[in-house]
């Protein structure tokens, strides 16, 4: 089981689905920036720091072939 977050890592919380990605702007060595798997554009959410915290309020690590629906594998929408 991981204990952080991981670049690539696909993520769900509350019935939504993510990717862990790169903070664009860089600035913190801290990786936790999710993109969730919706129509808007960059819908962001800031969990650097907190992986303990996100597996405790139901946050789940999804399998690496989960495939998403409105955005690609490094968080760019389709």
């Amino acid at each position: 089981m991981e204990n952080d977050f991981i670049y690539g890592m696909k993520v769900s919380l509350d019935n939504e689905f993510g990717v862990v990605i790169k903070d664009k702007l860089n600035e913190s060595n801290l990786i936790g920036i999710i993109c969730w798997d919706t129509a808007k554009e960059n819908d962001l959410e800031d969990w650097r720091g907190q992986f303990g915290t996100f597996i405790r309020n139901g946050g789940k690590i999804l399998d690496n072939t989960y495939s998403f629906q409105f955005i690609n594998d490094d968080g760019s929408l389709k």
